[in-house]
């Protein structure tokens, strides 16, 4: 497939990239898996992939921003299977990673950080920012409540019994069903802390290579709808040990209809930036231009942004011209833009004809919002 603006053509990943950055990208991405070689359905999160993307970086003079999910293959709020560490000869641990204790993880999950970095930078590639997690707050690297998705990949739930008995015991549905204090009380007391950290080790081993090295992590749109959950969350993560530079969350406001989601959202950030002194980052969003379909039938829309290709360019600039230059955004990650096959298409920012995919205006939208942003 060729993906065009109207002007330039893109047929490899390296003219993909450069078409984004034509249109405001700043960075080359990539999520990572612990596995080589990672592959679940039409992605491939493996590290082998992962350093490609890094020497692409490289190559366009880009920084490269990794997520590592520490997870096997792939992860979500949906489901946080344990990493799979068999690529990484001595590395550890012997044992199945769900039997051992938090103190066990530990030191794998540093050494882990260390080797990662190094391989990452010896690519000559650099990375302004090093994501870790995906959509933490309910579990992250194994250690994590049962969640809506109990097998994938060849992967199959087992409670980390080892760190706390109680984390089996809750289930997706059930934490959920909670009242928040409820739900705050319990993260609180048998899951946070642990992930602070595992955080916090990962984040060690890296920068025992990279000294200078900054951290985001990321919540996904359940906390981005509750700045009490949010807040309690980070707060957490700084107890245990781990709090970053820029404090990310998921915001895709079509997939739930209760209030206000944007002004929700903006009380969220701003929140966020005057308790911690850090910048939000919206690690993943999406706005659909037609229907989504099922599995990800998102189409509650927000009131003044119809479910369009000029609503979703609309609420692309007007959450960057919003939340830009003073105020408490350090950026906006549009999520898969190029995905443009199957029941993410509406997401991305593009319409298929054939083998052709046009840009839709979205395109510029976040090139528009910092345009509308006040001089300081």
């Amino acid at each position: 497939m060729s993906f065009t603006d109207g002007r330039r053509v893109a047929r490899t990943v390296d003219q993909m990239q450069q078409l984004f950055v034509a249109h405001g990208s700043t960075e080359v991405f990539a999520r990572i898996a612990t596995r080589r070689s990672a592959a679940s359905g039409d992605a491939e999160h493996g590290f082998a992939r992962g350093l490609e993307r890094a020497r692409l970086a490289r190559r366009l003079r880009l920084p490269f921003n990794p997520e590592l999910g520490l997870w096997a293959v792939y992860g979500d709020i949906a489901y946080q299977p344990e990493p799979d560490f068999r690529d990484y000869p001595g590395l550890g641990p012997a044992a199945p990673w769900t039997s051992l204790t938090i103190d066990q993880m530990l030191p794998v999950l540093r050494r882990y950080g260390a080797v990662v970095a190094t391989q990452v930078l010896s690519t000559g590639a650099t990375v302004n920012v090093w994501d870790l997690g995906n959509e933490i707050e309910f579990g992250m690297a194994g250690v994590a409540i049962r969640g809506a998705v109990t097998e994938a990949d060849g992967w199959t739930y087992a409670p980390p019994n080892a760190v706390d008995p109680a984390i089996g015991q809750m289930d997706f549905g059930a934490l959920l069903a909670m009242t928040e204090p409820d739900r705050i009380a319990w993260l609180r007391a048998h899951l946070w802390p642990h992930l602070g950290r595992m955080l916090a080790a990962t984040a060690a081993g890296i920068r025992s290579v990279h000294r200078t090295a900054k951290f985001s992590a990321h919540t996904s749109t359940i906390a981005a709808g509750s700045p009490t959950l949010s807040s309690a969350f980070w707060s957490a993560m700084r107890t245990a040990g781990f709090l970053p530079d820029e404090l990310g969350t998921s915001f895709y406001p079509t997939s739930y209809d209760y209030g206000d989601r944007m002004a929700t959202f903006k009380t969220l950030a701003t929140t966020l930036r005057t308790t911690f002194g850090k910048p939000v980052f919206v690690a993943e969003s999406g706005y659909p231009s037609a229907t989504m379909s099922p599995p990800y039938a998102w189409n509650s829309p927000l009131p003044g942004y119809p479910i369009s290709p000029q609503g979703e360019a609309n609420f692309f600039r007007d959450l960057v011209a919003w939340g830009a230059g003073s105020g408490p955004l350090s950026g906006v990650r549009p999520w898969a833009p190029d995905y443009c096959v199957g029941g993410w298409q509406p997401m991305s920012f593009f319409t298929v004809s054939g083998a052709t995919a046009t840009a839709e205006p979205v395109l510029d939208a976040i090139t528009a919002g910092l345009k509308a942003v006040p001089a300081s």
